[in-house]
């Protein structure tokens, strides 16, 4: 009996938190998509997610976002809301702003300072990820994406 209440007890926990509701309300054209935003360090600061897409072009080009959304941080998971202008093939990319200085900083040769993930959870070296190994599709009324931060 203990182990069926453990196991029903973790089972409600994560099926709880992959639902969880957006902090922010998700714009009324377009369709919406659900970044979940795992592995958050602190609450400093504020969360940044952009989309990209449809066009693999745009992909981390500054200036060609389809839609960005930035709320203050909450430490562990928070979900934001983003929508795509249509459906199709979109990817991802979130950011702690841990200073809320609203760049993405970087050290002297590059390198990320603060927290950051991208759709898919690419394996990432020394390169920014491609659009091919981010990118979802976006289907129906609302997509569910979700993105583990890297500090």
């Amino acid at each position: 009996m203990y182990i069926f209440i453990v196991f029903f007890l973790s089972v409600s926990a994560s099926f709880a938190e992959e639902f969880q509701l957006p902090v922010n309300t998700c714009p009324s054209e377009g369709k919406a998509i659900h970044v979940h935003v795992h592995e958050i360090k602190n609450a400093k600061g504020s969360l940044k997610a952009v989309l990209y897409g449809p066009d693999p072009e745009s992909f981390l080009v500054k200036g060609a976002k389809a839609d960005k959304e930035r709320e203050p941080a909450t430490k562990g998971s928070m979900t934001l809301c983003v929508a795509a202008p249509m459906e199709g093939k979109y990817a991802v990319v979130v950011y702690h702003d841990e200073n809320d200085n609203h760049k993405f900083d970087r050290n002297f040769i590059g390198l990320p300072t603060e927290g950051f993930g991208v759709s898919n959870n690419p394996s990432l070296f020394l390169a920014a990820p491609n659009f091919e190994e981010s990118s979802f599709e976006v289907k129906g009324e609302v997509t569910h994406v979700d993105v583990d931060l890297k500090y």
